[in-house]
């Protein structure tokens, strides 16, 4: 699952490098555009900027029309607590278990994330902010699903081969973010595309011996 971290100021993609930031990996930011009108009146009270009363309309001009944001998509790494199993007492409607999530951030995590919104901090003021605003990890973030069905050589350490294949199951074929072996630090629409031409193009190199 990716994680994000979001920075928001009243008033692009970078990676990280740096020798000793106490983490590996890294994030790349993107810019975001202000809200609408209902937007901004909505989260502009949820974080404390738009009161009710007789100031509330010289504080929404202030906030309307005068916000940008910033957004970083760090990588998580597979770390082995983090898992997606069957729950052993949760059953739908037809009896099939339920999928139970185990999901810790790790400390690497964290530390991306401080970075980040400390990174995004200094941007959003060297731009000009007067007030900035972050959330991380984004409560409504973790849109990205991946590496539940991790790509490998290893049946004990994952679940399809190197193109796709079922280690356990031999006409089946994973082309998703699952198959990724990390969420990365960048939105994974383009690497999920790549991955599905080459998987289907290895089904069809293979054809004769598909099952084997």
């Amino acid at each position: 699952m990716a994680i994000a971290a979001r920075a928001i100021a009243s008033g692009a993609r970078s990676s990280t490098r740096r020798i000793g930031r106490g983490f590996v990996r890294g994030y790349t930011f993107e810019f975001s555009r202000g809200q609408g009108p209902v937007m901004a009146a909505v989260h502009g009270m949820q974080i404390g900027r738009l009161p009710w009363g007789a100031d509330h309309h010289r504080a929404f001009r202030k906030l309307f029309c005068h916000r940008t944001g910033m957004v970083a998509i760090c990588e998580d790494l597979p770390e082995e607590h983090n898992t997606v199993t069957l729950d052993p007492v949760l059953k739908d409607s037809n009896g099939i278990p339920a999928p139970k999530i185990n999901y810790t951030l790790s400390e690497n995590s964290r530390r991306m994330l401080d970075h980040a919104v400390a990174r995004a901090t200094d941007i959003l003021l060297a731009a000009g902010a007067h007030d900035v605003w972050f959330e991380a990890p984004l409560a409504d973030g973790g849109w990205h699903l991946m590496g539940t069905a991790r790509m490998g050589t290893d049946p004990a350490r994952s679940v399809v081969n190197e193109w796709g294949r079922s280690h356990d199951v031999k006409n089946l074929f994973i082309v998703d973010g699952s198959i990724f072996v990390t969420s990365a630090g960048v939105n994974p629409t383009r690497t999920i595309q790549a991955l599905a031409l080459y998987v289907a193009d290895s089904i069809k190199q293979r054809l004769a011996t598909l099952f084997d």
